[in-house]
Order: structure tokens, then sequence, then C-alpha cells
């Protein structure tokens, strides 16, 4: 049993050399303990002038539970480091100035922070960049200097400049359109796994300017993202399936993406899902639940909402009304409408 304790206490200390052997060498490595510990460690480091140390540090105490003196303290450590222009540093900071998380919330800050750290090629902090130039968060939106940000994380393999890069030259925002260009990056996004990427790539293979025409390949893409649960990608599943394009006709698994969509409040799911509803599509025909849907979704102002409300006040009986607005005076989300009216049938 002496043995035994020994060896671990002798892996532990050569766990330990090896991590401040890596930290004195400047390379970021994980830490070989439990996170106490390795704050310890840390914060040891950090004290002696270490700007990977006193980034590492910072980021374990506003990864943790956010505590306004955890806050406080990886603020310390995180100006201290951005004095020795640690690019991940001066991109943490700028995240937590553009939150104001511990700080008074500063967007201009934020985007000189940012791009401090993307000038020195930091991936985070040019999508960063990219993604505050784009909308506009501390001055006028600026797409063509956001794309720039964005192509250059891209290249670096971050996989959400890829299809920020691949939805800008499919959609012309701070460029001409290209869509061969953007089939690219798209792909490029899609192979790493994007459920956003996966989606606009697909919906290339079923765009009219496309010379690549093709909607199997549509469909498998848009299915990859819908599986994801990007709500946008399953409400396109339900209407291939719907259509028979790229697939089989099948109402009723147009029905079941429908209702998935439409559960995350994709409002065209939902009218679609009313559809459904009303004409027996996929399921049993239940003009009452397509009127319940049309009821939630007029609120926020939708016209087709309005026009199918305003069929089906004729199609049901004034109890049947009643039933559904009491039902509605409690719902608080798309997905509790949802289930509400599974519980009808």
């Amino acid at each position: 049993m002496a043995a035994r304790s020994s060896k671990k206490a002798l892996d532990n200390r050569n766990a330990r050399a090896n991590y401040v052997l890596g930290l004195l060498g400047g390379v970021a490595v994980s830490p070989p303990l439990a996170s106490k510990e390795a704050m310890q460690y840390y914060a040891r480091s950090a004290a002696e002038g270490n700007p990977d140390a006193q980034y590492q540090l910072a980021k374990l105490l506003v990864e943790g539970q956010t505590l306004s003196t955890n806050n406080r303290a990886a603020l310390k450590w995180l100006k201290k480091a951005v004095e020795k222009d640690h690019a991940a540093s001066q991109h943490l900071l700028g995240q937590m100035y553009l939150k104001g998380q511990g700080v008074t919330r500063d967007a201009h800050r934020a985007l000189e922070l940012f791009r401090q750290a993307a000038i020195s090629g930091n991936a985070e902090a040019e999508y960063d960049l990219g993604c505050a130039l784009m909308d506009g968060t501390a001055g006028e939106p600026d797409a063509y200097q956001a794309l720039r940000w964005f192509r250059l994380a891209g290249a670096q393999g971050h996989v959400q400049s890829q299809y920020r890069v691949g939805y800008a030259l499919a959609h012309g925002a701070g460029c001409e359109i290209d869509l061969q260009q953007a089939a690219t990056w798209l792909r490029k996004a899609a192979v790493n796994g994007d459920p956003k990427g996966q989606y606009e790539f697909g919906l290339l293979f079923i765009h009219p300017d496309y010379p690549k025409r093709n909607e199997e390949e549509a469909f498998r893409w848009i299915k990859l993202a819908a599986l994801a649960g990007y709500a946008p990608a399953q409400h396109q599943l339900a209407l291939f399936y719907q259509a028979g394009e790229g697939t089989l006709a099948s109402y009723e698994d147009a029905f079941i993406w429908a209702r998935r969509a439409g559960a995350q409040g994709e409002e065209k799911a939902l009218l679609l899902l009313a559809g459904l509803y009303r004409f027996g599509a996929g399921t049993k025909a239940n003009p009452a639940a397509a009127y319940a849907i049309a009821s939630y979704l007029s609120t926020s102002d939708n016209p087709s909402a309005a026009a199918l409300l305003q069929t089906l006040e004729n199609q049901i009986s004034s109890a049947e009304r009643a039933r559904v607005q009491k039902m509605l005076s409690g719902t608080k989300s798309a997905a509790e409408l949802i289930e509400n009216i599974a519980a009808w049938s």
C-alpha cells in the first residue's frame, strides 16, 4: 500500500513538473490536477508574470460560477497579460467588456481589444470582430470588413467563420454573390459538422442559379442539420417530405419534422403544421389544432396566420374556440403549445 502511495505521489510530482515546464516554455497545456489544484498552480505562475498562466487563471475564474469576486480577479489578471500583448487575453477581456461582465459594458473597448488580438492572428478574436462589424455592435455595420476577418479566421479552420464566409458569398453580404466560392466555404463548415453550414450548403443544391443542382444532395445535408436540432433545417426537411423533393414523399415524416421545428418556435414550421392538421395530412384531421396554432401566431402580427385564422373561424364550433382560448391563456411557448395539442388526441 505504501509503495502504491509513493508511486502515485511521484506521478503527481512528475505531472506537475511537466505542467510547469510547459508554462515556462510558453505552451498552453491542460492542467494535470483537479481545477482547484490547477488554479493554485496557475496562480503561482501568474504571480510570477507568466501571461499564459494569467490568461488560463482568468479563464477558469470566468468559466466557473460567475461571482463578482471572480470577475474582478479575472479582470486583474487579464489586464496584466494584455499589457504583454497576449492575444488570447485581449480576446477574453474584449468579451467581458462586450458582455459587461465584471466591468461596465463598453462595446468600443471590446472591439479595440478584438482588433488587437485579431491582428495577432487569434481566430476567435477574428470571428468575434467580424460578428461585431457585421452587426454594427459599436457603430454602423460594415459587412465588407466583417467578411475580411471571417475569411482570415476561416482560413485557420474556424468553423463558424467558414460558415459566415459561405453565407456572405451566397447572399451577397459585403461582397458580390459567388455561389461557387460559397459552396467551397460552406462545404468546409458542413464537413466539420456545423449545422448552419450544412443547412446553407444543402440549400445551394436547390438554388436556381447553382449549376450543380441536386435534390438528393440538398436533402442529405439538410437532414444532417435537422438531426443536429437546427430548426430552419427541420422545417425545410418537412417541406422536402411534403413535396417528395430529394426523397420519397411522406406526409407522416413532414408532420414529424414540422412538429420538431415548430416546438422551437419556427413560425413557418408552425404554419405548415397547422395546414397538416387542417387537412389531416400525416396525422388525424384536427381543425381545432390548426386554429390553436393560427391563434398563437396571430399575436405576433403574422399575416399568414391571421388569414388562416379567419378561414378556420367557421370550421370549428364555439365550444372548440372557447377550449382553444382557454388553452392558449396558459401557454407560454411554442413547445408547450404543441404538447397541449398532442394531449387533445
